[in-house]
């Protein structure tokens, strides 16, 4: 093979090398262990793992949804914030994917952590603190995403990270 041919195979290995790496994005899953995001924070959580009585169900992103779930009226106390995806979680979820007219399986996915992040604000620059801001009486959820672009919660003065194999909160049961 002449010097031209190698040089011109390498050329092109390289070229698809490069094109196969930069194809991939970088995706969040469950299987990371953690709610997590790179780049901008508006779109961390379009792409999280699923969550529902079933998957990742006594953790830390279910003392999360449950957050949600309180600062939009369809969890009446911070008391039901437990990290146990249970009924009554499941059904206040229903009923939450009902009101966004999403479809209503009870199981928080793709779609539906994409409509909560509707109601996130922030601004680089401020301490990574991002708040939800619920639908009923004021009620809001502060969190935080750090360098590393993991994102936390905080339940009262508590601070905990957001692991979805794992209920760390002194609230979860």
């Amino acid at each position: 093979m002449s010097l031209r041919m190698k040089s011109a195979a390498l050329a092109t290995l390289l070229v698809l090398g490069s094109l196969g790496l930069s194809a991939m994005p970088a995706h969040a899953s469950a299987s990371g262990g953690v709610v997590h995001g790179t780049g901008d924070w508006r779109d961390d959580w379009s792409d999280e793992g699923d969550l529902s009585q079933s998957a990742y169900a006594h953790s830390n992103v279910a003392a999360m949804w449950q957050a949600i779930l309180w600062a939009d009226g369809r969890l009446s106390s911070t008391a039901d914030i437990d990290c146990i995806f249970g009924p009554t979680t499941h059904t206040a979820t229903r009923v939450w994917q009902q009101d966004r007219r999403l479809e209503d399986d009870g199981i928080v996915g793709k779609n539906t952590f994409s409509a909560a992040s509707r109601n996130l604000s922030g601004a680089s620059g401020s301490g990574n603190q991002i708040v939800y801001h619920g639908a009923y009486g004021g009620r809001y959820v502060t969190f935080t995403r750090v360098d590393n672009g993991r994102w936390g919660m905080y339940i009262g003065s508590e601070l905990k990270t957001l692991w979805y194999n794992d209920a760390t909160f002194s609230a979860c049961s």
